[in-house]
């Protein structure tokens, strides 16, 4: 396997699994989110729209467009973040947390469309 197949695998891996962390995260710590001002129904709804998320990442099937999607809404999920931790007038440490934590998403996402890009246009298989 190529270098950088392996890379865009560990890219497509790290969006998956931050997500999974983060929706495990959501649920089990439902105090916090009522801190930042959401319902609880809307933490069970962020908890299942990550965890599918993130699986449709790791399923080699999912098309080009609905990976896209993905990708969107786990942007919307970090900016949103970062709005409400800053509108709780939370700690410095956790807007800088939840930036570089978007930060790397943007980076991996980058990455994997480069990649998925590349291989389309050589006929490879992602």
């Amino acid at each position: 396997m190529n270098r950088k197949k392996v890379l865009y695998r560990v890219a497509k891996i790290f969006i998956s699994l931050f997500m999974f962390f983060s929706a495990y995260f959501s649920f089990s710590h439902p105090a916090d989110l009522r801190a930042l001002g959401f319902p609880d129904y809307f933490r069970i709804e962020l908890v299942i729209a990550k965890c599918i998320g993130g699986i449709l990442l790791l399923i080699p099937q999912t098309g080009r467009y609905l990976k896209e999607w993905v990708y969107a809404g786990f942007c919307i999920c970090m900016v949103s973040a970062f709005i409400a931790h800053f509108c709780s007038h939370d700690p410095v440490s956790k807007l800088i947390f939840v930036g570089v934590d978007f930060i790397l998403i943007l980076l991996s996402i980058w990455y994997v469309r480069k990649y998925e890009k590349n291989s389309h246009a050589d006929g490879l298989n992602a």
